[in-house]
């Protein structure tokens, strides 16, 4: 029996191509709720972006929600079960590398996010692929960090392996890496979660596409991967169901006969 269900956001669901959330998943999340069963939201962005995407103003009381990739979990907006701190020494000295290279720097803490200076060129392209501004901009104050997102290109990817050899170095985009004390893991976040509410990993499913899901397919007793995911996420998961758009979370819940 399923007591706990995990969604990654973006392509899982949310369609980027028509750029909505898509209206069957969301039901169907609210009828799961309606019989008992918990539901999370896990994904790879920070607190700060889950709320300004609009997860919860979706019409869903989630219980509880893994944002940055996993460092971050949350049950209730209160009781947080999992929380990846970098330390201070590294932070400092990747924003005196960033800042030496005329470069900016997005900070990530467990509830916000700011950068540490002006926008440059590799931040507007960034967004123009991502379209997930961070308006506040100011100087570091010994917060507490989770993790960094560098806005440069691939070129200095070398020299930033070399200079900190010790951090978590993760390429995603042309214009944008996470630079993290430890590995960010969703599969950590949701065994915080589950650990927490007593409920074994045999009573959770969780839905991904993209390869920072994989985690979640050792977390969960079901991982199903969506059809637009990508071949290394649907060769880790226990059923590959329908695209984003074609109702693809329905058509697995009614297939493991989770909604009937």
């Amino acid at each position: 029996m399923i007591k706990a269900a995990f969604f990654d956001v973006d392509w899982t669901l949310f369609d980027h191509k028509s750029n909505q959330f898509i209206a069957s998943s969301l039901a169907s999340i609210k009828k799961m709720q309606e019989e008992g069963i918990k539901v999370f939201i896990c994904s790879a962005r920070n607190t700060k972006s889950l709320y300004e995407f609009g997860l919860f103003s979706l019409g869903i009381d989630w219980d509880g929600f893994i944002s940055s990739a996993g460092a971050f979990a949350c049950l209730n907006k209160t009781v947080v079960t999992r929380k990846l701190i970098m330390r201070k020494k590294d932070v400092s000295s990747l924003i005196s590398f960033a800042l030496s290279k005329n470069l900016t720097m997005q900070l990530v803490t467990p509830w916000d996010r700011f950068l540490i200076s002006e926008p440059n060129n590799y931040y507007i392209l960034y967004q123009e692929v991502f379209h997930d501004e961070c308006k506040s901009i100011h100087s570091f104050k010994n917060e507490e960090v989770l993790g960094t997102l560098l806005y440069a290109p691939s070129s200095i990817d070398e020299e930033l392996k070399e200079k900190f050899p010790d951090l978590v170095h993760f390429r995603f985009a042309d214009y944008g890496i996470d630079i993290n004390g430890g590995e960010h893991n969703k599969g950590d976040g949701i065994n915080s979660i589950l650990s927490y509410l007593k409920i074994r990993k045999e009573e959770a499913i969780s839905f991904g596409d993209d390869i920072q899901d994989i985690s979640m397919s050792t977390a969960t007793g079901i991982f199903v991967c969506m059809g637009n995911g990508k071949e290394e996420v649907k060769k880790a998961a226990n059923y590959v169901t329908s695209n984003v758009e074609n109702d693809g979370i329905t058509k697995a819940l009614l297939h493991f006969k989770i909604l009937r």
